[in-house]
């Protein structure tokens, strides 16, 4: 394969009939591990995995359905025939949007409809760039770190790429959007596609015999125990 060949449209991202698959599961896991190791057995890039629940809090999400909710409680308490007490009028729709919002907490993929993609991917890059710096992948030797930062409610995965790598932008950007793109498959087909990147990157940065595993390969994740 070459960076030309490449492309965001090259892998059919098949919907899961079950979306109650745990994205992390034990296949995951195992796809994940394969792609680290056969990335950095090819060539010098460093890979981390960052696997985090969401980028952004996205409160604004719960505070439209709680209004839509606490709107919709009074005037169904207005139109229909049973009388209501002032008191009731009065707080029933409040406490009716109080739970509802709450409840949104629980709704990834509610929060992430009614969040602008615009919103959702400007979180996510800046989150996968402070986790970037935690993480310390810019700190290998031949800067040649890159972070793999995978967002789940946004349901967007960003490639932080240490400055070794500059020469392969346009390649990332692309294995980039590909990685996005699967993301509803699941963990495994995400992973799939991570190791199918270890050419490119090992023709424009082939493994030395005395390079060093600098960076832990063991994934980062607070994903656990999520559908």
């Amino acid at each position: 394969m070459t960076a030309a060949s490449f492309t965001a449209t090259s892998y059919r991202v098949i919907y899961p009939a079950a979306m109650g698959a745990r994205f992390l599961d034990d296949e995951a896991h195992a796809a994940f591990q394969r792609a680290v190791t056969t990335i950095e057995q090819a060539s010098a890039v460093e890979v981390v995995i960052a696997v985090r629940r969401r980028s952004g809090v996205y409160l604004h999400a719960n505070l439209i359905v709680g209004a839509v909710v606490a709107f919709a409680s009074l005037a169904a308490m207005m139109f229909v025939e049973y009388a209501f007490s002032n008191t009731a009028i009065v707080l029933d729709p409040f406490a009716a949007g109080i739970v509802a919002g709450a409840l949104v907490h629980f709704m990834p993929g509610l929060k992430r409809v009614l969040t602008p993609a615009a919103m959702r991917r400007h979180h996510v890059e800046q989150a996968a760039r402070a986790t970037f710096l935690e993480r310390g992948v810019d700190v290998t030797t031949g800067r040649t770190g890159l972070l793999v930062y995978i967002a789940w409610l946004e349901q967007r995965v960003a490639l932080v790429a240490d400055r070794g790598l500059a020469d392969l932008g346009a390649f990332l950007a692309r294995a980039e959007a590909a990685l996005t793109m699967a993301m509803p498959s699941g963990g495994a087909e995400v992973a799939r596609i991570l190791e199918s990147i270890a050419p490119v990157l090992a023709a424009a940065l082939p493994h030395a015999v005395d390079d060093v595993n600098e960076l832990p390969d063991a994934i980062d994740s607070d994903l656990e125990g999520v559908p």
